[in-house]
């Protein structure tokens, strides 16, 4: 028979073995728990790499698609150049014809029984040593545009007109194409449509173009920052990309936690994507910001050479309908909108290289938010 001790030394036995096996059970689930943990990551990464490759085939072929666009632009541009000069060089030609040779008379078939004319009595035309080169006419009216551009403003502004070509001779007018002024409208204050064209020094004009302003003064957000509607509610977005200054370089280099909180010090907020979107398509749901074609000289989306963006407002042509600059190209910008991807923010707008994929509608979402990039900045909102 067992003593108390023997028994007190069994129970003790019997207590270290199930912890023994409780430890095995613990370190075995946890074991399990990491397993399943890592293909998940595993999982993760797979998807993430796929999105990835996904997204850099489409940018390839977006990047084919405009430069088969620009190839056919320049062979239609090739096309027309080479049809104008060949006309005009069929124009001189039956010009320098009709100036330098006479009618012929007109001469009767002689008769079997005639005798031919002696030599002496022909008559030989002698054509000209020379022809006189006539210089190519100018027949192509020149491209003109207005700035400020159209869209909403909320102090007096100057008109001017740009012209593609030197020389050109502007006129601007105020509610019909009747009145017209040359050269600029100067403190110009009233809602309504402008008219608009240039004459190149050949005499061509451009037809008359329109421009519609809207002139307010119910601007109650802080200074370079406008009012923009959403969904029922006026939210205040800023101008220009971050630190918000017409003629700064826009802050880049800057994380997703770093770009809310500059926004924050200057009691503000990152923008979502919504409120961005709003800003850039102004009241006409446009597609990029001056129209919804896409034209490379209009805003920073074609420096294919550059390293760094233009400094803010620099592109006049640049401008949405309710006064924000560089919502095109220039710089990405992160927003505060999450991606479908976890842990990954939206960008918007395209960079300074990006062309015609830097419309009002286009995102991105494959830049993590912990890393700084070099054409990635931000914008805020109120």
């Amino acid at each position: 028979m067992k003593t108390s001790e023997e028994n007190s030394e069994d129970e003790e036995k019997k207590k270290g073995r199930k912890r023994f096996w409780a430890l095995i059970a613990i370190i075995l689930l946890l074991l399990i728990l990491f397993s399943i943990f890592q293909c998940q990551i595993i999982e993760r990464n797979k998807r993430l790499d796929g999105e990835r490759a996904a997204y850099e085939m489409a940018m390839k072929q977006k990047a084919l698609e405009q430069a088969i666009e620009q190839a056919r632009r320049k062979a239609d541009s090739v096309i027309r150049a080479d049809s104008l000069r060949k006309a005009d060089s069929i124009a001189r030609l039956q010009q320098v014809e009709t100036d330098n040779y006479p009618s012929l008379p007109a001469i009767s078939q002689p008769k079997t029984d005639a005798k031919p004319k002696p030599k002496s009595d022909t008559t030989t035309i002698k054509k000209p040593d020379t022809i006189v080169n006539t210089p190519p006419t100018d027949t192509i009216p020149p491209q003109s545009s207005i700035l400020p551009p159209p869209g909403r403003y909320y102090k007096p502004i100057t008109l001017r007109i740009e012209c593609a070509e030197p020389k050109c001779e502007t006129e601007i007018s105020v509610g019909d194409s009747v009145s017209a002024v040359k050269g600029k409208v100067e403190n110009y204050n009233k809602t309504g449509k402008v008219y608009f064209r240039a004459t190149d020094s050949a005499g061509n004009a451009s037809p008359w173009e329109t421009a519609a302003y809207d002139m307010a003064s119910d601007n109650n957000c802080a200074e370079n920052s406008f009012p923009v509607p959403v969904k029922g509610k006026i939210v205040c977005v800023d101008a220009y990309e971050f630190p918000n200054k017409p003629g700064e370089k826009p802050r880049n280099m800057v994380s997703h936690e770093a770009a809310s909180r500059l926004c924050e010090n200057a009691g503000k907020r990152l923008c979502s994507v919504e409120e961005w979107q709003a800003a850039c398509k102004g009241n006409s749901n446009l597609r990029y910001p001056y129209g919804n074609a896409y034209n490379q000289r209009k805003c920073a989306t074609d420096l294919r050479t550059a390293k760094e963006p233009n400094r803010s407002g620099f592109a006049e042509h640049c401008r949405s309908y309710w006064g924000m600059y560089d919502m095109s190209g220039n710089l990405w910008e992160w927003t505060s909108t999450p991606a479908q991807r976890e842990g990954l923010f939206l960008v918007a707008g395209g960079a300074w290289n990006t062309q015609n994929a830097s419309s009002c509608t286009e995102t991105k979402f494959s830049f993590y938010p912990q890393n700084e990039y070099p054409f990635v900045g931000l914008r805020c909102c109120l």
